[in-house]
């Protein structure tokens, strides 16, 4: 992982970001591990006032890629679940790192990342959300310091637990 550089991903990399989506989501194992993305959302991905795009580059090829989502409408479903009203909130999310880079603390460099990134610009708290059989991605949430609050059905569809932190 040394030669790694984690940093936003700019829009000339829009043609690997999509590759990157694509092939990790068509490999996955369990396909409920991750909430696919909606035609409007991919439209969004360089929209830093919905969610920041930071990425993990092996030189110049994209290998992970993470969304910090801040855009408080787009939430209000977790902010309500959470009791978290009257407070600034944003999610960790859109984790997905290349199938032979996985094991190299990616995913946890890049959560770290947006982590601090929330904290740099005022969020009260921050959460994520991980499938209840997603141990991976639930151990690399609680090595940063989030912590589990409980276990829902989100968009009506989606079983998650449900972490956060108070920045």
């Amino acid at each position: 992982m040394s030669n790694l550089v984690f940093k936003e991903i700019e829009r000339k990399d829009e043609k690997q970001l999509r590759n990157l989506i694509k092939t990790v989501l068509d490999v996955l194992d369990r396909p409920e591990f991750f909430i696919p993305y909606e035609d409007w959302e991919l439209e969004e991905l360089f929209n830093k006032d919905y969610a920041p795009l930071h990425g993990a580059y092996d030189g110049e090829k994209l290998v992970g890629s993470a969304q910090l989502y801040v855009r408080q409408d787009f939430l209000k479903e977790y902010i309500d679940i959470l009791n978290l009203n009257g407070y600034k909130v944003c999610e960790l999310g859109g984790e997905l790192v290349l199938p032979e880079y996985r094991g190299q603390g990616i995913m946890y460099e890049l959560i770290k990342l947006q982590t601090k990134l929330a904290k740099d610009m005022g969020f009260d708290y921050i959460i994520s959300m991980a499938h209840p059989d997603n141990l991976g991605s639930k151990k690399s949430l609680m090595k940063l310091g989030l912590e589990y609050v409980k276990t829902t059905t989100v968009n009506k569809t989606f079983l998650r637990d449900i972490f956060m932190m108070k920045l």
